[in-house]
Protein backbone atom coordinates (compact mmCIF):
# COMPACT_ATOMS: atom_id res chain seq x y z
CA UNK A 1 0.00 0.00 0.00
CA UNK A 2 1.56 3.19 -1.33
CA UNK A 3 0.50 6.62 -0.96
CA UNK A 4 3.05 9.79 -1.41
CA UNK A 5 5.50 8.60 1.09
CA UNK A 6 3.47 6.48 3.29
CA UNK A 7 4.35 2.78 2.49
CA UNK A 8 3.28 -0.58 4.14
CA UNK A 9 4.12 -3.31 3.12
CA UNK A 10 2.14 -6.73 3.96
CA UNK A 11 3.50 -10.36 3.33
CA UNK A 12 2.40 -13.72 4.88
CA UNK A 13 5.91 -14.94 4.87
CA UNK A 14 8.87 -13.24 7.06
CA UNK A 15 11.23 -14.41 4.44
CA UNK A 16 9.59 -12.71 1.96
CA UNK A 17 8.96 -9.06 4.09
CA UNK A 18 13.10 -9.30 4.22
CA UNK A 19 12.87 -9.42 0.67
CA UNK A 20 10.91 -6.41 -0.02
CA UNK A 21 12.74 -4.70 2.78
CA UNK A 22 16.21 -5.18 0.94
CA UNK A 23 14.70 -4.21 -2.75
CA UNK A 24 13.02 -0.92 -0.97
CA UNK A 25 16.98 -0.35 0.62
CA UNK A 26 18.27 -0.29 -2.61
CA UNK A 27 15.67 1.51 -4.56
CA UNK A 28 15.67 4.10 -2.05
CA UNK A 29 19.48 4.24 -2.21
CA UNK A 30 19.71 4.79 -5.90
CA UNK A 31 16.71 7.21 -5.81
CA UNK A 32 18.60 9.25 -3.46
CA UNK A 33 15.90 8.78 -0.81
CA UNK A 34 16.07 7.91 3.13
CA UNK A 35 13.99 5.68 4.98
CA UNK A 36 13.24 7.01 7.85
CA UNK A 37 14.05 3.67 10.18
CA UNK A 38 12.94 5.26 13.30
CA UNK A 39 9.54 5.98 11.98
CA UNK A 40 9.16 2.13 10.39
CA UNK A 41 7.98 -0.48 12.55
CA UNK A 42 7.11 -4.20 12.11
CA UNK A 43 3.42 -5.34 13.39
CA UNK A 44 2.77 -9.42 13.54
CA UNK A 45 -0.68 -9.54 12.42
CA UNK A 46 -2.46 -12.54 13.88
CA UNK A 47 -6.11 -13.57 15.42
CA UNK A 48 -4.48 -15.20 18.40
CA UNK A 49 -2.30 -12.97 21.37
CA UNK A 50 0.97 -15.52 21.81
CA UNK A 51 1.54 -15.87 18.09
CA UNK A 52 3.22 -12.02 18.00
CA UNK A 53 5.64 -13.25 20.58
CA UNK A 54 8.46 -15.29 17.88
CA UNK A 55 8.28 -12.50 15.07
CA UNK A 56 11.63 -12.44 13.20
CA UNK A 57 14.04 -9.52 13.13
CA UNK A 58 13.58 -7.17 10.09
CA UNK A 59 16.13 -4.66 8.93
CA UNK A 60 16.44 -2.01 6.34
CA UNK A 61 19.54 -0.89 4.83
CA UNK A 62 21.28 -2.71 7.76
CA UNK A 63 18.73 -1.01 10.21
CA UNK A 64 17.04 -2.93 12.74
CA UNK A 65 13.03 -2.11 12.72
CA UNK A 66 11.61 -2.36 15.70
CA UNK A 67 8.43 -4.52 16.44
CA UNK A 68 4.99 -2.67 17.58
CA UNK A 69 1.79 -3.90 18.62
CA UNK A 70 -0.15 -1.38 16.05
CA UNK A 71 0.62 0.87 13.22
CA UNK A 72 -0.65 3.58 11.91
CA UNK A 73 -2.00 4.10 7.58
CA UNK A 74 -3.41 7.08 6.38
CA UNK A 75 -4.72 8.15 10.08
CA UNK A 76 -6.27 4.70 10.67
CA UNK A 77 -5.33 2.17 13.70
CA UNK A 78 -4.35 -1.01 13.03
CA UNK A 79 -3.74 -3.42 15.69
CA UNK A 80 -1.68 -6.74 16.09
CA UNK A 81 -4.91 -9.01 16.96
CA UNK A 82 -6.87 -7.49 14.30
CA UNK A 83 -9.39 -5.70 16.12
CA UNK A 84 -11.83 -3.81 14.19
CA UNK A 85 -13.19 -2.51 17.58
CA UNK A 86 -10.19 -1.22 18.58
CA UNK A 87 -9.97 0.97 15.26
CA UNK A 88 -13.41 2.48 15.07
CA UNK A 89 -12.23 3.69 18.86
CA UNK A 90 -9.45 5.46 17.31
CA UNK A 91 -12.40 7.68 15.26
CA UNK A 92 -14.20 8.33 18.41
CA UNK A 93 -11.74 11.26 18.98
CA UNK A 94 -11.85 13.42 15.84
CA UNK A 95 -15.68 13.01 16.03
CA UNK A 96 -16.05 13.91 19.64
CA UNK A 97 -14.14 17.02 18.50
CA UNK A 98 -16.72 17.78 15.90
CA UNK A 99 -19.57 17.14 18.29
CA UNK A 100 -18.12 19.90 20.46
CA UNK A 101 -17.76 22.19 17.75
CA UNK A 102 -21.19 22.21 16.67
CA UNK A 103 -22.70 22.62 20.10
CA UNK A 104 -20.36 25.63 20.89
CA UNK A 105 -21.31 27.01 17.25
CA UNK A 106 -24.94 26.56 18.72
CA UNK A 107 -24.79 27.95 21.77
CA UNK A 108 -23.19 30.75 20.50
CA UNK A 109 -25.65 31.76 17.86
CA UNK A 110 -28.27 31.11 19.90
CA UNK A 111 -29.54 28.13 17.84
CA UNK A 112 -30.75 26.22 21.19
CA UNK A 113 -34.69 26.01 20.07
CA UNK A 114 -33.70 24.54 16.44
CA UNK A 115 -32.29 21.06 16.88
CA UNK A 116 -32.58 20.22 13.44
CA UNK A 117 -30.31 23.14 11.98
CA UNK A 118 -27.53 21.27 14.92
CA UNK A 119 -28.64 17.93 13.08
CA UNK A 120 -28.01 19.47 9.72
CA UNK A 121 -25.12 20.89 10.89
CA UNK A 122 -24.06 17.14 12.18
CA UNK A 123 -24.45 15.62 9.29
CA UNK A 124 -21.80 17.94 7.14
CA UNK A 125 -19.21 18.20 10.15
CA UNK A 126 -19.47 15.48 12.80
CA UNK A 127 -20.51 12.45 10.09
CA UNK A 128 -17.41 12.71 8.02
CA UNK A 129 -15.01 13.04 11.07
CA UNK A 130 -16.79 9.72 12.01
CA UNK A 131 -16.34 8.02 8.50
CA UNK A 132 -12.18 7.69 7.99
CA UNK A 133 -11.49 4.32 7.33
CA UNK A 134 -14.87 3.08 7.97
CA UNK A 135 -14.74 0.80 4.71
CA UNK A 136 -12.22 -1.61 6.73
CA UNK A 137 -13.47 -1.19 10.51
CA UNK A 138 -16.97 -0.34 9.96
CA UNK A 139 -18.22 -3.52 8.23
CA UNK A 140 -18.89 -5.58 11.45
CA UNK A 141 -21.25 -3.32 12.64
CA UNK A 142 -23.12 -3.84 9.80
CA UNK A 143 -24.48 -7.47 10.93
CA UNK A 144 -28.09 -7.46 12.15
CA UNK A 145 -28.03 -7.22 16.12
CA UNK A 146 -24.55 -4.87 15.94
CA UNK A 147 -25.85 -1.37 15.04
CA UNK A 148 -25.19 -0.49 18.74
CA UNK A 149 -22.28 -2.30 19.72
CA UNK A 150 -19.97 0.87 18.13
CA UNK A 151 -18.30 2.78 20.58
CA UNK A 152 -19.10 5.81 17.76
CA UNK A 153 -22.42 4.92 17.60
CA UNK A 154 -23.16 5.05 21.64
CA UNK A 155 -21.16 8.63 20.87
CA UNK A 156 -23.21 9.24 18.23
CA UNK A 157 -26.90 8.55 19.83
CA UNK A 158 -25.75 10.72 23.12
CA UNK A 159 -25.32 13.65 20.86
CA UNK A 160 -28.51 13.13 18.75
CA UNK A 161 -30.49 12.68 22.48
CA UNK A 162 -28.61 15.98 23.82
CA UNK A 163 -29.52 17.62 20.38
CA UNK A 164 -33.16 16.50 20.46
CA UNK A 165 -33.75 17.26 24.09
CA UNK A 166 -34.99 13.91 25.04
CA UNK A 167 -33.96 11.83 27.94
CA UNK A 168 -30.64 9.06 27.68
CA UNK A 169 -32.84 6.14 28.60
CA UNK A 170 -35.11 7.15 25.28
CA UNK A 171 -35.18 4.07 23.01
CA UNK A 172 -32.41 4.40 20.12
CA UNK A 173 -34.68 3.21 17.42
CA UNK A 174 -37.14 6.43 18.28
CA UNK A 175 -33.98 8.44 18.51
CA UNK A 176 -33.13 7.37 15.03
CA UNK A 177 -36.61 8.09 13.40
CA UNK A 178 -35.10 11.75 13.44
CA UNK A 179 -31.93 10.75 11.50
CA UNK A 180 -30.07 8.22 9.07
CA UNK A 181 -27.78 5.56 11.91
CA UNK A 182 -24.39 6.14 11.29
CA UNK A 183 -24.29 2.40 9.20
CA UNK A 184 -25.95 3.56 6.38
CA UNK A 185 -22.86 5.97 5.89
CA UNK A 186 -20.55 3.19 6.64
CA UNK A 187 -22.15 0.86 4.29
CA UNK A 188 -22.18 2.94 1.19
CA UNK A 189 -18.79 3.92 2.21
CA UNK A 190 -17.66 -0.19 1.88
CA UNK A 191 -19.68 0.27 -1.17
CA UNK A 192 -17.84 2.53 -2.84
CA UNK A 193 -14.59 0.69 -1.79
CA UNK A 194 -15.59 -2.75 -3.34
CA UNK A 195 -17.13 -1.49 -6.36
CA UNK A 196 -13.67 0.87 -7.06
CA UNK A 197 -11.20 -2.52 -6.62
CA UNK A 198 -13.96 -4.43 -8.48
CA UNK A 199 -13.82 -1.85 -11.59
CA UNK A 200 -9.92 -0.60 -10.96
Amino acid sequence: MLYADDLTLLTNEPRDMQIMLSRLAVYARNKHLIVNTSKSEVVHLTSTRSAGENVPVFDVGGATLHHKDSFRYMGMGFYRTLNMAKSAEHAARPFLASAYTIRRFVREHALADRPHTSLWLAKTHVFPAGMHGSQVWGTGFLQAGREFSSPLSTLYLHFLKGTLGVKQSTTNWAVLQEHEPLQIYWFRSAVKLFNSMLYA
